[in-house]
């Protein structure tokens, strides 16, 4: 069975958590962010979380820390993150325009992916139609907003827009 691939667009703490709870049910996990030290923080941070957890009886899923941690990489673009990935989780600050150019980044890789990729946005209070409107797949995206802390707090508000 081929392993399944999610891409984590935004590596601050909610993109952190997300790959830390994909690898945790055994994906590969790809992380990108415009800025590389800012990826290379998030998986350092990453190990130490996941050591933590693992020391102190916390950690979630079958697999050991290390072998979660061996599951979560960078990217260096969009399109390397994306590329055969069945879900996009975008996680960047709660910026509308900021957010339209990253969406129209994801929207232009769709056909990279699986073809039955879901598109996800950890808004927490843009509404999905305001960033979604001009991109051509649309109809997939929708928004996965976790409860904080994400990795600790089982649960997430979800929200779609009309076309979804």
């Amino acid at each position: 069975m081929e392993e399944e691939k999610v891409a984590i667009i935004g590596s601050g703490l909610i993109g952190r958590s997300w790959a830390m709870l994909f690898a945790s049910a055994g994906m590969r996990v790809r992380l990108f962010d415009t800025q590389k030290t800012q990826v290379d923080s998030a998986l350092q941070d990453i190990q130490e979380q996941l050591e933590n957890l693992q020391q102190i009886g916390m950690l979630r899923g079958a697999l050991a820390a290390q072998e979660q941690l061996a599951l979560i990489s960078g990217g260096d673009t969009v399109e390397n993150c994306i590329k055969g990935a069945i879900h996009v989780q975008e996680c960047i600050p709660e910026n509308l325009e900021l957010k339209k150019v990253v969406w129209s980044a994801i929207d232009s890789f769709v056909s990279i992916a699986k073809p039955n990729v879901t598109l996800a946005s950890s808004t927490s209070c843009i509404v999905p139609s305001k960033f979604s409107e001009e991109l051509q797949n649309r109809s997939r995206v929708f928004v996965a907003h976790p409860v904080n802390p994400p990795y600790y707090v089982q649960g997430a508000g979800t929200s779609s827009t009309r076309g979804t």
